[in-house]
Order: C-alpha cells, then sequence, then structure tokens
C-alpha cells in the first residue's frame, strides 16, 4: 500500500522502495509516540505522505538549481509544436501545490482514497478535504495552462 503511493507519486522503483522503507524507519523509530487516535494505517499514511512531500520540496530545489542546464537542454525545441504532457509534468505540478493540497491529491488520485479516509489522515473534515482537493485541481489546472503555453 505504501510502495504503490510511492510509485503512483513518482513512477520509479527504486526512489518508491527507498521512501517506503525510510516511511517504515520513520514509524518504527515514532511508533512510542502514536496516540491511538486513529488506526495504524491512517497514521502510517500520514507519515508516508510527508515523507513524499518532503522529498518533492527537496526534489523541486534540486531542479531549481539545475534550471539553467535545462534551458540550455531545451533551447534546439520548436515552440510551435505542442508539447504533450508526460508525467513529469504533472508530477512538477503538483509539486507547487500547498502541501495540504499535495497530500489530499496524492491520496485521492494515487490512492483512491475516500474522502473520510483523507480527512482522518491529513487532518480536519470530510467537507475541507472535498475543498481542499477542488481547490488542488483548480490550481493544477491554472499550473497546467501555464505548461502548455
Amino acid at each position: 500500500m505504501i510502495y504503490h503511493l510511492f510509485f503512483r507519486m513518482l513512477k520509479d522503483h527504486d526512489e518508491a522502495k527507498d521512501l517506503t522503507q525510510d516511511t517504515f524507519f520513520k514509524a518504527y523509530k515514532k511508533y512510542n509516540s502514536f496516540r491511538h487516535e486513529s488506526s495504524v494505517s491512517t497514521w502510517l499514511y500520514r507519515i508516508a505522505v510527508n515523507t513524499g512531500i518532503n522529498y518533492l520540496k527537496r526534489k523541486k530545489y534540486i531542479t531549481e538549481r539545475t534550471k539553467g542546464e535545462d534551458t540550455v537542454a531545451n533551447a534546439g525545441t520548436d515552440p510551435g509544436v505542442p508539447v504533450e504532457f508526460d508525467y513529469t509534468a504533472l508530477t512538477n505540478a503538483i509539486s507547487k501545490l500547498s502541501p495540504r493540497q499535495q497530500s489530499v491529491v496524492i491520496l485521492r488520485v494515487y490512492q483512491n482514497l475516500p474522502f473520510r479516509q483523507i480527512a482522518n489522515i491529513v487532518g480536519g473534515t470530510e467537507n475541507a478535504a472535498k475543498v481542499n482537493f477542488s481547490h488542488a485541481i483548480k490550481n493544477l489546472r491554472s499550473i497546467l495552462r501555464g505548461v502548455k503555453k
């Protein structure tokens, strides 16, 4: 379940394995602080989502630092030719959302969790999870439209 979350996010087996291992290691270290206010799976998902968000933030930082190299590499592409959206464009767009919106999108789209369970994982009400998801989709559309241009 955790591995599939990361693999759907990243489309990279090695990275998914590393983040899964990292998640379980964090859970092992912090199990004594688990308050049993939710199920263990909800708690584990929360750790996984936080781990995934932190990974995407680090990856975004690294990508931004090498942006100049990407610009040089893409200098020969024809701006009149439409670029097909790939998974990388979507992942980059998701990384630009707020951490809460990232969590909701990842859990809803990649894991197909119901909003009630998403609310338990991210904290808040079921309605708040729905609103966050709606805002996230609106923001993704806006971000991806900017990528097309």
